[in-house]
């Protein structure tokens, strides 16, 4: 971070980041726009935080498969870092709930794969990030219709969306989600949702691809 002033782009995947603590001399470099620091299990908040305060203009941060982080460390990095427009969060068992308090304006994909998050944290998400396009909640149990409402009200630019393995959202509502966001192009449904040929004709005729998970 010191010595390369043109770096944006770090890839530390399955290292052993967060064994040792960061150097209290670390230098700020607003240069570095993507981090990708997934599957690093000694990961905690406080990484994130330290994250957040080194590079305050981060645009994409992935942190998959990092089961020491907590919202706690994703609010703080979100608060600080207010250019991200890609942040992928997926199968961080510690995150429990990550209910927004706060604008995202420029939040534009969110990968949430296999959390615990429920209907409130969902309606908070589509309420703060008015440009998501795309939401992934494949294997979000806790997620019901009325938190996939919520997102479909308040994100007027989303296009994909995939709900595989939420299987507490019905096919009942996928009608009114494809009339209700013209932008939608694609819906990845629960497994256990089945739509027939002429409903598949149906969504297709108002330009979005609904499938089976």
């Amino acid at each position: 971070m010191g010595n390369c002033p043109l770096l944006t782009i770090i890839n530390m995947d399955r290292t052993n980041l967060g064994v040792e603590p960061f150097s209290p001399k670390i230098v700020v470099n607003p240069r570095v726009k993507a981090l990708r620091l997934g599957w690093n299990n000694n990961m905690n908040d406080e990484c994130l935080k330290m994250v957040s305060y080194v590079c305050p203009n981060l645009e994409a941060l992935n942190v998959t498969y990092c089961p020491g982080i907590t919202e706690e460390g994703l609010l703080q990095i979100l608060k600080n870092c207010l250019q991200v427009r890609c942040l992928e969060i997926s199968k961080c068992q510690g995150v429990k709930n990550l209910e927004l308090h706060f604008e995202l304006p420029k939040l534009e994909v969110l990968q949430a794969e296999g959390l615990t998050i429920d209907d409130e944290t969902l309606a908070s998400i589509g309420k703060r990030c008015g440009r998501l396009s795309r939401l992934n909640l494949e294997g979000c149990l806790n997620v019901t219709a009325r938190g996939v409402e919520g997102v479909i009200i308040n994100c007027k630019v989303l296009k994909e969306m995939n709900l595989r393995w939420c299987n507490n959202v019905s096919l009942d509502i996928v009608a009114w989600m494809v009339l209700s966001r013209p932008s939608l192009r694609k819906v990845t449904l629960p497994c256990v949702s089945v739509p027939s040929a002429n409903q598949k004709d149906f969504f297709l005729r108002h330009g979005c691809l609904v499938c089976q998970g």
